[in-house]
């Protein structure tokens, strides 16, 4: 058997809990690690060799201590990817994750009917790359507000943002005004199916809205961010074991906050989910034939997990500092490039940027300067 051992870094609360002007708290980035052991009696030993080597103190090692020992987290991510052990990162630019939620499920909806397709994709990241760049405060807090009071005054309001974003961009941006106008023409097809939907159909706006989860107080939370990654993840792992699943064990660090949410959604995801098309793009596979067993452990008794939280929080800090222009360690910076660059498409394997186009990093180091 294979387990998967998963855990994350970043502030993973709803995401209309943005901090102030969607600073997010000053963590603009979540990471999401799934790291694939099969003799954890062998890899323990090498990360006590590891911590041995980078003076790290015996027991877990937690995500503060490693903020000022990068090259530590480099010398692990070179050692799960020299042995080619199971990789899956998911790194999440929090503002571009709004941006292509509204894309997903307000404008580009699935009750317009548009078949899955590459084309689909490209015209989703177009739509969600051109929010991120031009879409303010405003646009953002209309979208929340339609997500935590649904009706059809908010949507409304929303789709209004939306209306008047694209008419302002035409406008004042030259170099963007035909994009603009093209965002402009989907904003009024989304607008006007709505109103088609309204006299037939019972609350029509929740068509477009991304379904709430709960929470652990049981109230209703929106676009969680651990959520959505691992569902990803998951389906990253069913595409990498080509639908094996049956040996396979998923083990996320025991946090009694996504416990549940985490479990339901991994229910959600094995059964028919049109959620799933939306989110899960390529490269994954989210037709489940078999399905994994899901564990929760603490990190100190599982060496997996210690690694998992190593690469997601060297992931996370690692995009931060470029975000924020602080000084990275040249260690690290290798190690992340060798990362990106070992990364499979055909196969799941390695880290997916859910960033937007212009700010994702390619495995060329000139190209990170």
């Amino acid at each position: 058997m294979t387990t998967i051992y998963i855990d994350e870094s970043g502030h993973s609360g709803d995401m209309v809990d943005s901090g102030t002007g969607y600073d997010f708290k000053r963590q603009p980035y979540f990471a999401l690690a799934g790291v694939g052991l099969q003799d954890e009696e062998e890899w323990d030993a090498r990360l006590r060799a590891l911590r041995d080597r980078h003076r790290i103190p015996s027991g877990e090692p937690g995500a503060r201590p490693l903020a000022s020992r990068p090259e530590f987290s480099a010398a692990v991510i070179h050692a799960l990817l020299d042995r080619r052990a199971p990789l899956f990162v998911e790194l999440v630019d929090k503002r571009y994750f709004i941006c292509s939620c509204i894309t997903s499920f307000q404008l580009l909806p699935s009750c317009l009917g548009y078949p899955e397709s590459m084309r689909l994709d490209f015209l989703r990241n177009a739509v969600a790359d051109f929010l991120h760049a031009h879409a303010d405060a405003q646009v953002l807090d209309s979208f929340v507000a339609s997500c935590l009071t649904p009706e059809a005054e908010t949507l409304h309001a929303s789709f209004a943002s939306l209306r008047d974003l694209a008419v302002q961009t035409a406008e004042e941006e030259e170099a963007a005004a035909q994009v603009a106008k093209g965002f402009g023409r989907i904003v009024e097809a989304a607008n006007t199916e709505y109103h088609a939907l309204s006299g037939a159909q019972h609350q029509p706006w929740l068509e477009f809205l991304p379904p709430p989860e709960l929470n652990t107080s049981s109230t209703q939370a929106w676009t969680l961010p651990n959520l959505t990654s691992f569902m990803r993840i998951y389906a990253r792992i069913h595409l990498y074991y080509r639908h094996c699943l049956a040996d396979v064990r998923l083990v996320h660090d025991q946090n009694f906050e996504v416990q549940r949410i985490l479990g339901q959604g991994k229910a959600a995801a094995e059964g028919p989910n049109r959620t799933m098309e939306l989110l899960c793009t390529p490269p994954s596979d989210h037709r489940f034939e078999e399905v994994a067993a899901l564990d929760f452990r603490q990190s100190h008794e599982a060496a997996g997990v210690q690694m998992a939280e190593v690469v997601a929080g060297a992931t996370m800090r690692f995009f931060r500092d470029l975000h924020t222009g602080a000084g990275v360690c040249p260690a690290l910076r290798e190690a992340m490039v060798r990362l990106i660059s070992e990364g499979d498409e055909r196969t799941g394997y390695g880290l997916k940027q859910v960033v937007p186009t212009r700010k994702a990093r390619i495995g060329a180091e000139e190209a990170w300067a």
